[in-house]
C-alpha cells in the first residue's frame, strides 16, 4: 500500500515547495439544513491530498474542522496553498423491489429459487413444484390453487447438496427424485402427504450425502433416513418418475441405462423393469393413467405400458412428434399431455390409444419472434437441453412449465380461452446479467429476457409495475448458441443501448469471445460482429452508453484505458468503429492503487468517464491489494487525481474489506458505474465476515462516491445481521449493477442469485441536489468555505 499511495502524491511533491508544514489548517463553513458531509484536501492542481472524513452527518448551522497538515499517507504535506472541498447532501437510497416475480405477500411467501421449476404435481387444491439444486434453500415448493402468487414453502428443510428434480403423487404420498446437485448420489424419497413430513420406505436405506464427488467426511445434516433407488455413478441418475394412484408401483426410468425400474410404492422393493430406449437428459419422461398404464417417452414416441405390476405389454404407441420431452396423464380420463419441443414448442393431448386432440402454444414458440404472447411456449434448458412439466387440475386447467422464462403458466382447457394462458407464476432463478438501456430506461434485461418497467410511478408489488415483454434466447443464431445461452446464470445480454440511429445494440458472449448483436423491432438477434480474443494482457471489451467500445491493457508500468469511439453506420446500420483506439487514461501500476488487477466474474471491467472528465478505475481484488480500491485519472492523464476506497472493515463509509481483514471473504468488488458527477461501484463480497456479528455472508454493498473522489453514501442490506422482516434489498452474488437516470429519477439495477427471486431495483433521491463548499488558503491558516 505505501508505494503506490506514495507513488500517486510525489508528482504533487515534485511540483511543490520543499518546506514541510505540520501546523494545523481549519476550515470554518456553514451548513443550511442538516446534511451528510465529506471533506478533502486538494492541491491547486486538483488531485486529492487527504480526505478529512468520509459521511459525517453534520445538524444546521457552523462548523469548524482542522487538518493536521498530513497526506493520506501520514505524511507532511508540503507547504503550500491548498483548496478544502466539501460536499453536502440529503441522498437517500430507497430499495424498490424486483422486476421479474410475480408474488405477493411476504418474503416467506415469495416464490424464488436457484434453478426454474423443474417438475410440478396437482394434489387436491394444492401444487408442488421442484426445483433442482437449490443453494441451501428447500428443494420442493408449492402454491394452494385458488392463490397461486403465495409460496406455501411446504417443507422447511434445506437440501443444501441434493437437486430434487421430479415429483410424483398417489394421493397420500409425495415421491421426489434427487438427480444429482453438488453431490453425485441420486435416489428417490418419499413424504407423507397430510400432514406434509418426511415418510419411509420399509425397505428403504439411509443415505448422507458427500459435498462434492463423493470424497469424505459426508454431511450429518444432509442425511436422508429412507430412501430407495440409490445410484452413485455419475450420468446414472433418474430421468423420470411416475407412481400409481390405486395400484402399487412406482416407476423411474434410468435413461444411461436403457431401463425403467419398477418399485414396490410402500416398502421400496424392486419388483421389475422394463427394457426400453429413454432420452438422455430428460426429466418427467413417465406418466400412469388414472387405471395404471404407464406412458413412456422413447426417441420420437411415447408408449403405452399396461400389466405394469405384472407382466408390462406395449399396448399403444403415440407417434408424429418432434421432439416429446415430458409426459403427464389426466387426473380423471385416460388423456395424455405431451410435450413436443424441438421445432414445435407445444403440449398436446393425446387419448389411450394415441389419436391427437387439443393442443397447447403456437408452433416454434419463440424461434422466429421473441414478442412474449399468452400462447407460446419455451421449453429450452441450459447446455442445449429441453425441459418442462405439466399438471392438470380437477376442474379442467393444466399448468405447463414454461422453462426458458422462468414461470408456471396455467392454460384453461375449455371456454373462450382455450389455448392461451390465463395465469402465471414467475421469479427469476439465480442469474449473472443484468442490462438497463440508458437511452430507453423502461427497458430492463435479465440474460436474454426483457422486460419493461414503470420508470415514473410508485412501484407495486407482484407484475403491477412491470412485465415481461420479450425472450431473446427463442432463434437464437448459431454463432450465440453456446452451453451457456439460457435464462440463468451466465448466459444472455452484458450490455443493451440505443445508439443515435435510433437502433438498438447489445453484446453477447459466446464461445469465449464478445459479439455485438442487434435487438431489432422483430425477428431474432441479430449478430453484427464478433469482436474477437483481446491481446495478451488486455482485458475484454465493454459497450459503453453512447456506442464506444472500451478495454484496458496492463503493462509492467501503466495500466492504460483504451477506447475505440463510434464513428457512424454502414448501410446495413451496423455500427462502425475507429480503427484505431484512442488513450482515455493511464496510470502507474503499484501496489496499494487501484489499477484493475483482474475482472469479476470473468466478466470484463469497465472504466466510465464522468461528467467531469474523469476516467474511473475499480480493483475488485480481495488479494494483493491493501491500499486504495477506487481512483479517478483526468482524461487524458497519466496520473491518479485522486485515490479513495480504503481497505479496511465495512463501516457504512466506504472502506473496502478485503480478505486480510477478516479471512473469510472470497469475492469482493464488481463494476464500476458513472452518471454525470456520480460515480458507484458494487461490494457483493461473498462469504464475507462481518466483524460486528462474527457472521460470514453476502456483504451486498454499493458504494456511492463524487468525482472529486469524496464520498457521498453507501446502501444494501448484508445478510450478516438482523435484516428487515421482508428481506428488503437482500442479495446474493450482485455483480452486474446498472446505473440509469429516468426523467429526474436515478435508478440503480442489479442481478442477483436467489433472495427475492427478481432484478432488484433502487432509487437514489436527492441525487441532483449535492452541495459544494470550496476555500482556497496556505497551510497553518483558517479556510472558510463558501
Amino acid at each position: 500500500m505505501p508505494e503506490l499511495r506514495a507513488a500517486g502524491l510525489l508528482a504533487a511533491v515534485c511540483l511543490a515547495p520543499l518546506a514541510w508544514s505540520q501546523t494545523s489548517t481549519r476550515l470554518s463553513f456553514e451548513l443550511p439544513s442538516a446534511a451528510t458531509t465529506s471533506a478533502g484536501v486538494y492541491d491547486l492542481q486538483g488531485r486529492l491530498v487527504r480526505t478529512l472524513w468520509r459521511g459525517d452527518a453534520l445538524p444546521k448551522g457552523r462548523h469548524e474542522r482542522s487538518w493536521d497538515g498530513l497526506d493520506d499517507m501520514k505524511r507532511p504535506a508540503p507547504d503550500a496553498r491548498y483548496e478544502m472541498r466539501l460536499v453536502h447532501h440529503q441522498i437517500r437510497y430507497v430499495w424498490e423491489g424486483v422486476i421479474g416475480n410475480t408474488s405477493l405477500g411476504t418474503i416467506a411467501q415469495r416464490h424464488r429459487a436457484y434453478q426454474p421449476p423443474q417438475s410440478i404435481v396437482v394434489e387436491g387444491d394444492h401444487a408442488y413444484y421442484a426445483v433442482g439444486y437449490n443453494e441451501q434453500q428447500p428443494g420442493i415448493h408449492g402454491f394452494a390453487l385458488a392463490a397461486p402468487q403465495l409460496d406455501t414453502r411446504p417443507l422447511g428443510s434445506k437440501d443444501t447438496f441434493a437437486s430434487i428434480s421430479m415429483l410424483a403423487s398417489d394421493g397420500h404420498r409425495l415421491y421426489w427424485a434427487n438427480t444429482g446437485g453438488l453431490s453425485r448420489t441420486t435416489f428417490v424419497g418419499v413424504y407423507d402427504l397430510s400432514p406434509l413430513r418426511p415418510a419411509v420406505f420399509t425397505q428403504g436405506q439411509p443415505v448422507c450425502l458427500f459435498y462434492r464427488y463423493n470424497k469424505p467426511p459426508c454431511e450429518p445434516e444432509q442425511s436422508y433416513q429412507s430412501v430407495i433407488d440409490v445410484e452413485t455413478q455419475d450420468g446414472n441418475g433418474p430421468t423420470g418418475l411416475a407412481v400409481q394412484r390405486q395400484g402399487r408401483v412406482l416407476a423411474v426410468a434410468h435413461a444411461a441405462q436403457g431401463m425403467v425400474r419398477l418399485f414396490d410404492k410402500t416398502s421400496g422393493a424392486r419388483i421389475g423393469q422394463i427394457a426400453v430406449p429413454l432420452n438422455a437428459k430428460a426429466l418427467n419422461q413417465l406418466a400412469f393413467t388414472p387405471a395404471g398404464d404407464l406412458w413412456v417417452i422413447s426417441g420420437r414416441v411415447v408408449r403405452r405400458y399396461a400389466g405394469v405390476d405384472r407382466n408390462p405389454q406395449l399396448v399403444a404407441t403415440v407417434t408424429g412428434l418432434a421432439k416429446p420431452i415430458a409426459v403427464a396423464a389426466a387426473p380423471d380420463s385416460e388423456h395424455l399431455w405431451v410435450a413436443d419441443g424441438g421445432e414445435r414448442q407445444q403440449v398436446r393431448q393425446f387419448n389411450r390409444d394415441g389419436r391427437p386432440g387439443l393442443m397447447l402454444g403456437r408452433h416454434g414458440g419463440y424461434s422466429a419472434d421473441p414478442q412474449v404472447e399468452p400462447d407460446k411456449l419455451c421449453f429450452r434448458g441450459p447446455a442445449h437441453t429441453e425441459q418442462t412439466g405439466m399438471a392438470q387440475t380437477a376442474d379442467g386447467k393444466l399448468w405447463v412449465i414454461d422453462h426458458c422464462n422462468n414461470r408456471l403458466l396455467r392454460f384453461p382447457l375449455n371456454g373462450m380461452t382455450v389455448g392461451r394462458s390465463d395465469e402465471q407464476v414467475a421469479y427469476l432463478p439465480g442469474f449473472y446479467l443484468s442490462a438497463v438501456d440508458h437511452q430507453n430506461p423502461r427497458r430492463v434485461f435479465a440474460n436474454f429476457l426483457e422486460f419493461e418497467a414503470q420508470v415514473d410511478g410508485p412501484w407495486e408489488p407482484g407484475s403491477t409495475s412491470w412485465r415481461l415483454v420479450r425472450n431473446w434466447l427463442g432463434g437464437l443464431p448459431p454463432a450465440l448458441d453456446d452451453k451457456h445461452a439460457f435464462n440463468a446464470l451466465y448466459g444472455g445480454l452484458s450490455t443493451v443501448e440505443t445508439l443515435r440511429n435510433g437502433r438498438t445494440y447489445g453484446m453477447v458472449r459466446a464461445f469465449d469471445q464478445y459479439v455485438v448483436v442487434e435487438l431489432p423491432p422483430s425477428g431474432p438477434l441479430r449478430v453484427v460482429r464478433p469482436l474477437g480474443t483481446p491481446l495478451p494482457r488486455a482485458f475484454h471489451p465493454v459497450m459503453y452508453e453512447n456506442g464506444d467500445l472500451g478495454h484496458a491493457i496492463t503493462g509492467d508500468r501503466t495500466q492504460v484505458v483504451l477506447r475505440r469511439p463510434l464513428t457512424g453506420f454502414d448501410p446495413q446500420g451496423n455500427p462502425t468503429w475507429a480503427s484505431e483506439p484512442v488513450v482515455m487514461a493511464s496510470v502507474p501500476v503499484l501496489s496499494g492503487t487501484p489499477y484493475t488487477r483482474h475482472s469479476t466474474m470473468g466478466l470484463p471491467p469497465r472504466y466510465p468517464l464522468t461528467g467531469g472528465g474523469v476516467v474511473v478505475y475499480l480493483d475488485p481484488s480481495i488479494t494483493g491489494n491493501e491500499g486504495f480500491h477506487l481512483g479517478g485519472a483526468r482524461l487524458n492523464g497519466s496520473d491518479w487525481l485522486w485515490q479513495a476506497s480504503p481497505t479496511g472493515p465495512l463501516d457504512g463509509k466506504g472502506t473496502y474489506q478485503t480478505k486480510a481483514v477478516d479471512g473469510w471473504l472470497q469475492y469482493g468488488g464488481n463494476a464500476v458505474l458513472a452518471h454525470g458527477r456520480h460515480i458507484v461501484y458494487g461490494y457483493h463480497g461473498e462469504f464475507y465476515r462481518d466483524l460486528q456479528t462474527n457472521n460470514v455472508g453476502q456483504a451486498n454493498q454499493f458504494m456511492h462516491f463524487d468525482e472529486s473522489g469524496l464520498f457521498f453514501g453507501q446502501f444494501g442490506t448484508p445478510s450478516t445481521r438482523l435484516p428487515p422482516p421482508d428481506l428488503a434489498g437482500v442479495s446474493g452474488n450482485a455483480f452486474t449493477p446498472s446505473l440509469v437516470r429516468a426523467g429526474d429519477r436515478l435508478y440503480l439495477y442489479h442481478n442477483e442469485e436467489s433472495s427475492h427471486g427478481g432484478l432488484h431495483r433502487w432509487r437514489i433521491d436527492g441525487w441532483n441536489d449535492v452541495q459544494d463548499l470550496r476555500g482556497q488558503g496556505t497551510a497553518g491558516s483558517t479556510i472558510t468555505l463558501q
